[in-house]
């Protein structure tokens, strides 16, 4: 009833439904592409949907991520990353958490997540990346350094990743 609700108060209005960790089950996001079906199924106007990506450098896998472009953009509909962010696990008191090795890891990360974003994902169901936060301390999980700003805001080899891979994208 909320995307009805939605649909009758703004016709016009771009309706998505949105959820976290769709990269890391398949099963989660199998189950999203059938309840958006269901939901459509009932009348329900949508138009896309949002993956709230908070992926870790050295354990979030490729694999995952691709499957749920795939799945995703086989829907039809509008995908958007509506908060990314890759953490470096570890301790926060762990001296390699922030090394050059670790923050490489990061930087691949984060370009995988954008290459496979395009690979999959038609240009016409593009609609957008949204990098959850600017600077690490800032972040909700500013222990594990996740974005592409350091605490002094100099960029990270990430912030590189993600500018190439958006600067190389559809190439």
């Amino acid at each position: 009833r909320a995307f009805q609700y939605a649909a009758a108060a703004d016709p016009a209005a771009l309706l998505f439904i949105n959820d976290y960790n769709l990269e890391s089950s398949k099963a989660k996001t199998d189950s999203m592409v059938a309840y958006i079906t269901y939901l459509k199924g009932k009348g329900a106007k949508i138009d896309g949907i949002g993956t709230q990506m908070h992926c870790d450098a050295l354990t979030t896998t490729y694999t995952g991520i691709d499957y749920m472009f795939q799945q995703l953009a086989a829907t039809g509909l509008q995908v958007k990353i509506s908060e990314l962010d890759v953490t470096i696990k570890g301790s926060p008191t762990d001296p390699t958490i922030g090394d050059p090795q670790t923050l490489g890891y990061q930087a691949a990360m984060y370009q995988y997540i954008v290459n496979s974003y395009f690979k999959y994902v038609p240009a016409a169901q593009r609609y957008g990346i949204t990098v959850w936060g600017v600077d690490d301390p800032d972040s909700w999980r500013a222990a594990k350094l996740p974005l592409l700003w350091d605490k002094n805001f100099a960029k990270k080899p990430a912030y590189s990743a993600v500018f190439n891979a958006l600067k190389n994208a559809g190439k």
